[in-house]
């Protein structure tokens, strides 16, 4: 307790030292040539007495659950894919799921085996090259994670090698990732 309070102490008595009108301290050798900001020789500093400059672009973070255009395109665009995969916890049950689709067909939902048509594979496809899924940016999950709440985790492998997952939470899904999630989570259910 005494501790906390000389700390306390100490510190108003800095914060009080610290006032508008502080004079800052003179350079012992004043150069006849200064030389000019951004010129600066060896043995010479830069002169700080200069106003600083900050940057003026405002960066604006998307809201959640908004998909964010690639800054660069995705250089194995329309190649199927050889693996997707679906994990889904959370929710009111607290039951998990785990869907497995490969490219074949297969799928495997919590360790049961069935097929899909490949209609099926080649619309599951077809989403995931229309949303850019290789390229896709956006906040897909808030702070903190409540009990009721799905958390989804979708992972993408192409037969090149190339990995992706992408971790959602219900109420910040955007629309082209919640239908691939509902498609993804039918597969190999009860009719």
């Amino acid at each position: 307790m005494l501790r906390q309070l000389i700390i306390v102490l100490l510190s108003a008595l800095i914060l009080a030292s610290c006032d508008n009108n502080t004079t800052l301290p003179t350079q012992a050798v004043q150069n006849a040539n200064p030389t000019p900001v951004g010129e600066a020789t060896a043995g010479q500093p830069l002169s700080t007495n200069e106003p600083r400059e900050y940057g003026s672009e405002e960066i604006v973070l998307p809201m959640p659950g908004t998909i964010i255009a690639p800054a660069t395109e995705d250089p194995g665009a329309g190649q199927p894919f050889a693996v997707v995969i679906l994990s889904r916890i959370g929710g009111f049950d607290g039951k998990p799921l785990d869907v497995t689709l490969g490219s074949d067909g297969t799928v495997t939902r919590d360790g049961v085996v069935s097929t899909v048509t490949p209609d099926v594979v080649s619309q599951i496809n077809s989403m995931l090259n229309d949303m850019s899924f290789f390229g896709l940016q956006g906040v897909f999950q808030g702070v903190g994670t409540a009990p009721d709440v799905y958390t989804y985790d979708i992972t993408v492998e192409r037969s090149s090698g190339a990995s992706r997952t992408i971790t959602a939470q219900d109420g910040y899904i955007p629309p082209e990732l919640a239908a691939l999630i509902q498609v993804l989570q039918q597969l190999g259910g009860a009719s």
